[in-house]
């Protein structure tokens, strides 16, 4: 079976500016696992303003959006956007500074070191390409 496509590259490109704004403040604003209070509300007003329902909290500081679309075929989206006890030494313009006390009590720095601000970036991204595709 294949479906028709109507997203192109300039549909892309409108939210890329938005996209790289949220990738670095997510990256500048790092929180360790089950402390993501920050990042969780910032993702759910994104998926809200692109036409999700959203439930936030899950499971503590998860986010669950969801797109209805009528009957058919169901797409899932996931990305993690937890940060971890790692200080930053990029010298990036928005390089995290952050401090933060982890479950053992102990004062860390905290820094996005494997990729999950880009991957929450990137799921925002697809989400309001599948959700203007739907329009």
């Amino acid at each position: 079976m294949t479906h028709p496509t109507t997203t192109s590259w300039d549909d892309l490109g409108k939210v890329r500016p938005a996209l790289a704004d949220l990738y670095r403040d997510l990256h500048e604003h790092p929180e360790l696992s089950l402390q993501e209070h920050r990042s969780a509300a910032l993702l759910a007003g994104h998926l809200r303003t692109a036409g999700f329902e959203t439930t936030e909290q899950v499971g503590g500081t998860g986010v669950v959006g969801v797109l209805r679309n009528g009957a058919g075929p169901v797409v899932m989206l996931r990305a993690d956007f937890d940060a971890l006890p790692v200080e930053e030494k990029t010298g990036l313009p928005y390089a995290s500074t952050v401090r933060a006390v982890d479950a053992e009590g102990q004062d860390v720095p905290v820094m996005h070191a494997c990729g999950h601000d880009m991957h929450a970036a990137c799921l925002v991204g697809a989400a309001t390409l599948l959700a203007a595709e739907a329009g």
